[in-house]
This record gives C-alpha cells, sequence and structure tokens, in this order.
C-alpha cells in the first residue's frame, strides 16, 4: 500500500481539487494507495511514499511572498526536507490561470501538475503583461495598464519540462453545493459534511424565459485583468439595451421583455438569495461567463448543469482535464476583442436548436465526468499523472 499525503488547506479552490480525492478515496485504497490530508507540514505529513502540496496553502504556511521563490527560502527548504523523508514529490499548482507558474521548483520535484496549461508548452517561455495570455491581450489591444507591473515570471526549462503535466479542474469539485451553507461548514470539518455526488441537473429543452444572465464581481484589483469582465458587462449590458424584446440581468441591471420573465427576474438590482440565483439560472437561455483571474470558474459549470447555453472567449490556447470544453459543441466562444458577441448571441437566440445542442452536449459531457465511470477515470488519471 502507498501513502500518499496532501498538504491543504480551507481555501475552496483547493476544496474543489480534493473533492474527487475525498469522494474516491476507498476506490483509490482498493488500488493500492492510501490516501491521507495534513494541514499542516508537519514530520507525519512529509513522510509517505508520495507526497502532494498544493501551492497556495504552502505558500501561506510558509509566508512565501517572493514572485520568484529562493534556493534560500522556506518553499525550496520544505522540498529539501520533503526529499530525504518521501520518495516523491508532486506539486499540485492550484493557480487560476494557464501563465501563472513557479516553474524555479521544477529542478527540486518528480510532478509538477497544474489544473490547465497551454497547449503550446513553448509559450512558457514567453512572458505575459500582467501574467496571463489574455491580460496581455488587453494591454496591447486596449492599451490597459497595471499601476505596478506583475513580476512574477520563471520560463519553463525544456530539459524539465517532462514533470509537467495536467492535474484536474475545478468541475470534479462539489460546484453545485459550494456556496450553500453545507459547502461552507466542508471546509472547516470535511469528514462531517461529505462531498456531493448527485443533485438535479435541468433539462435544457425546457421552457427559458431568461435570454440572457450574467452576476459577477467585476472588480478584480488590478485593470489588466478585471478589464475583461467591465468591457463584458458594457458590452452585454449595450446588447440587452438595443434588443428591446429581450429578458435577463447583466449585474444589476434587469431587462424585461416578456411578462413571464419578469414574474422570475427581480424588480431591482442587488444581492439574489441561493433560491433566487438557481430559479433564474434554470431559466435562462444563455449564460454568458468571462474569464478572471484564470480562464475557468464556477459558472461555467452552472451553466451545464442549469441547462444554459455557455458563451465564453475562446479557450484554444489551452487544456484543461477533463476536457469539457470543445468549441461550437460544448461552449459558443466569442472572440477576445468582443467584436462578435452581438453577432453569436443573435444567432444563438434566433436558433434556438442550436442553443439547446450546445447546451445540452455541455451536460451530458459535464454529467459523464462526475458519473461513477468518470470517478473511474479519475482514478485512472490521478495514478498515472502523480507518475508511479
Amino acid at each position: 500500500m502507498k501513502r500518499v499525503h496532501f498538504l491543504a488547506n480551507r481555501d475552496s479552490i483547493v476544496g474543489y481539487a480534493l473533492a474527487p480525492i475525498r469522494l474516491n478515496k476507498r476506490h483509490l485504497r482498493e488500488r493500492g494507495y492510501a490516501i491521507r490530508v495534513f494541514d499542516k507540514p508537519s514530520a507525519a505529513c512529509l513522510n509517505c511514499d508520495i507526497l502532494c502540496l498544493f501551492s497556495k496553502p504552502t505558500f501561506r504556511l510558509l509566508g512565501a511572498a517572493d514572485p520568484v521563490l529562493k534556493e534560500s527560502g522556506a518553499v525550496i527548504g520544505l522540498l529539501k526536507k520533503a526529499r530525504a523523508a518521501t520518495d516523491r514529490i508532486v506539486w499540485l499548482d492550484d493557480s487560476d490561470s494557464t501563465g501563472i507558474t513557479h516553474f524555479e521548483l521544477l529542478p527540486y520535484l518528480d510532478r509538477y501538475l497544474k489544473k490547465q496549461l497551454f497547449k503550446d508548452r513553448s509559450l512558457y517561455a514567453k512572458e505575459f503583461y500582467g501574467g496571463r495570455i489574455y491580460s496581455d491581450f488587453y494591454h496591447r489591444r486596449f492599451q490597459v495598464e497595471d499601476p505596478v507591473p506583475f513580476a512574477q515570471f520563471y520560463p519553463l526549462d525544456p530539459a524539465l519540462s517532462g514533470k509537467l503535466g495536467l492535474s484536474w479542474n475545478i468541475g470534479l469539485g462539489d460546484i453545485y453545493g459550494s456556496f450553500g451553507w453545507l459547502g461552507r461548514i466542508r471546509r472547516y470539518a470535511p469528514a462531517l459534511v461529505p462531498v456531493r455526488s448527485k443533485f438535479s441537473f435541468h433539462d435544457p429543452a425546457r421552457s427559458r424565459p431568461v435570454d440572457l444572465f450574467l452576476r459577477t464581481t467585476a472588480d478584480l484589483g488590478r485593470p489588466s485583468i478585471a478589464f475583461h469582465r467591465q468591457e463584458m458587462i458594457r458590452r452585454l449590458s449595450a446588447y440587452m439595451g438595443s434588443r428591446g424584446s429581450l429578458s435577463g440581468m447583466v449585474g444589476d441591471a434587469v431587462w424585461n421583455g416578456s411578462a413571464r420573465a419578469d414574474r422570475l427576474l427581480p424588480r431591482n438590482g442587488g444581492r439574489l438569495s441561493t433560491r433566487l440565483y438557481r430559479a433564474i439560472l434554470s431559466g435562462a437561455k444563455i449564460l454568458p461567463s468571462p474569464f478572471g483571474w484564470g480562464e475557468l470558474g464556477v459558472r461555467d459549470y452552472e451553466a451545464f448543469i442549469f441547462g444554459a447555453a455557455l458563451v465564453k472567449p475562446d479557450m484554444a490556447h489551452m487544456e484543461t482535464w477533463p476536457n469539457l470544453f470543445v468549441r461550437g459543441e460544448t461552449y459558443q466562444p466569442i472572440d477576445w476583442g468582443f467584436d462578435d458577441l452581438p453577432a453569436v448571441l443573435d444567432d444563438l437566440l434566433a436558433n434556438d436548436a442550436g442553443r439547446r445542442r450546445i447546451a445540452a452536449n455541455g451536460q451530458q459531457a459535464y454529467r459523464d465526468s462526475i458519473s461513477p465511470a468518470g470517478m473511474e477515470r479519475f482514478c485512472d488519471w490521478f495514478i498515472r499523472q502523480i507518475g508511479d
């Protein structure tokens, strides 16, 4: 039996990543892998066959704040100490985007797994403005400037690139239950609140009186990151305002083009209850999902769960696992400059069959990924990716 230890904390992203591990603990044990999760880098944590370190918890526990980690620092010091106690060290990079990395750690690791990667690995030799390929695009295209330049960059050494691999994306976590009170309790007492593996999916073919729905945080602190969401809100609002018969909600603004939608949408903006939020999702035709700190977010999977057509900036530059994001099949891409946004929305709203096809494909792909067969594939993937 191989002992596999995780160093983690109560971070929500780490919770998503740990969910399929916790859900499949028994299955992994049957395959010869005994899982334990620790919240401190104790001697007991390091004493194992395979040590899996989530990046953000490790940084926080060790107080690591340098943009590029130094050999004399606490993180590399821990890796050197762990090397004497464990056979294999796996770094789980839980940063949000394809572009944020800590490849300076590669010499001290056996595997470096990240939940989304550039398809073209040569891009990891290039420094992007704001640390992300899309923030670099908005800097060049719209002259968006950050008050303080982002300085975290360390190129991928081609000689060490064989250690780099995909972990798994947040969709395998408890997306449906994460924002309820049970999800909050689970962060502090995961043993008391097991991961939910079953919930109701909403039929994409059901009657949907809300044409478009987007509620999102737009102030992300750094202009080159926030610009995409802010511009999408601005452009969607302009689109809804120019199509007088549509119903929907963008930010706090509400358009009531039909009596049926009027009964569902709030009179004014402001905070929505979980019940109302989910009711609107289940009645929405289109769910736009902008980039944020990273390319993927909870909203993507909510579109799959609630049966809306997912509209996202084109993600052809990246890969993730499971691969739920297929252009024109499970989501409808738009270009990063928003030039085609009105035409894409017009087409989806005019073509019910095409919109429902995209929504149904996305839902089926997601449903399959979290099914019992999907969890078997996860166990296979996990064992293969930790490189044992």
